[in-house]
């Protein structure tokens, strides 16, 4: 498809940690650099080809699987007329229950949810698989195809590693997976990075009675969606480069950790989708070694590419990102850029220390934790610092953390606005 250059519907602004660098540097200087991302001219709301992807095992028996069908059935309800619903269950094994539908056959539908039992155990990537196929039946340019995939365990009877690569062949085909994660016994590690690598966000819903809530704000988040795949191309000026480690996140809603792509003459960052109505905040990492101009520097150059929801694909015009040079350092570090800093360092902690406690460290991942509760003290958040100091507690008496304290520890951390 040709890209089409055309007024500017989303526009970046920046901030610096410190907009300043210094002449003569001796040695890399570490820059930090938020990206602001938003749209300009707010489209049509999109057409959605969603796909429902639900565990039905036999420990979503009772009050879990009422509820699931009480937020399907509103799901129903919401859609819009030209919108298309699939609904996938699984248990050790997965079938269709309503193939690629026309929303307009809503009443038909909600019958058929009546005929979810609980059975077996629980086989996710057989659910996506499925659910892969149900997209497909009715997959456009002109809508955003979108699955919801929801468990309450781990894949016992599945591969979590096909689970990784169904997630980027979903990727790959437009299909975004968003997965929900009900109850204490579900593997967050692997719901999120099924969730990373097709471009969706992952969720944490502790009582069967929230699933309405969270299956519904999901959903309009969805039809929220203003512009699609947004990749920032970036050409470096020479005295710059992005760092090595931790080089970006994606900051709203979730933190997600992004890795630049090199085509041989730019870096490709793939930072999602864009909202309506909010901004979309990227963190990147640098080091900058001697400035090559006196005055104002170029750091690199910058497009965004894009698509509408009608499945057009666009690009910005070119446009620089520059820092001052100063004869000697000047102090200072910009207040919005040191929260998400420190958000983002948050994450990265969490991260740290689940893999030290995996590794049999529970020491090391003891010196991790006790720095978050500093950070968590910084930002005031007592209910943070509480749960990290719950870790910390189980750490030190037990040697170990339990899943469902792993389970919101995880999520308190990714997650940055509801």
């Amino acid at each position: 498809m040709a890209l089409l250059k055309s007024k500017e519907n989303i526009i970046l602004s920046y901030v610096w940690e410190n907009p300043t660098i210094t002449q003569n540097l001796p040695f890399e200087e570490q820059k930090f650099l938020l990206l602001k991302i938003r749209p300009v001219d707010i489209p049509p709301t999109p057409r959605v080809n969603l796909i429902l992807v639900l565990d039905k095992s036999s420990s979503m028996e009772g009050e879990p699987l009422e509820n699931l069908k009480k937020a399907v059935k509103e799901i129903l309800q919401v859609l819009d007329e030209n919108d298309r619903i699939s609904i996938v269950l699984f248990d050790s094994e997965a079938r269709t229950l309503v193939s690629n539908s026309p929303a307009s056959q809503r009443r038909e539908l909600r019958t058929r949810v009546e005929d979810i039992y609980p059975i077996g155990g629980t086989c996710i990537d057989e659910g996506i698989a499925f659910g892969i196929e149900e997209a497909e039946k009715f997959q456009s340019e002109e809508m955003i195809s979108w699955m919801i995939l929801l468990t309450d365990g781990k894949n016992e009877h599945g591969d979590n590693d096909r689970c990784l690569e169904l997630s980027r062949v979903a990727k790959r085909k437009g299909i975004n997976i968003s997965t929900i994660g009900l109850g204490r016994k579900w593997d967050p590690r692997l719901l999120e990075q099924i969730a990373d690598l097709s471009g969706g966000k992952m969720y944490y819903v502790e009582n069967p009675e929230d699933l309405k809530d969270r299956f519904l704000k999901e959903f309009h988040s969805i039809k929220n969606i203003a512009y699609r795949d947004i990749a920032l191309k970036i050409k470096l000026e020479k005295f710059a480069r992005i760092s090595d480690v931790s080089p970006a996140f994606v900051i709203y809603p979730q933190i997600k950790k992004v890795e630049p792509l090199w085509d041989g003459e730019q870096w490709i960052l793939e930072v999602g989708n864009l909202d309506r109505e909010n901004e979309k905040l990227v963190l990147l990492q640098m080091f900058m070694s001697e400035p090559q101009s006196s005055y104002i520097n170029k750091v690199f150059e910058y497009r965004i590419e894009y698509r509408t929801i009608f499945g057009e694909k666009h690009e910005s015009s070119t446009h620089n990102v520059v820092l001052e040079v100063t004869e000697s350092y000047v102090a200072q570090f910009d207040d919005e850029v040191r929260d998400v800093l420190q958000r983002v360092s948050l994450y990265v902690q969490q991260e740290l220390a689940e893999k030290l406690m995996d590794d049999g460290k529970p020491l090391e991942a003891l010196t991790v934790l006790q720095t978050m509760v500093q950070t968590a003290i910084k930002f005031e958040d007592d209910e943070l610092k509480k749960l990290i100091e719950e870790n910390i507690q189980k750490v030190k008496l037990e040697g170990s953390i339990p899943d469902e304290l792993r389970i919101k520890t995880k999520y308190e951390t990714k997650m940055i606005e509801e």
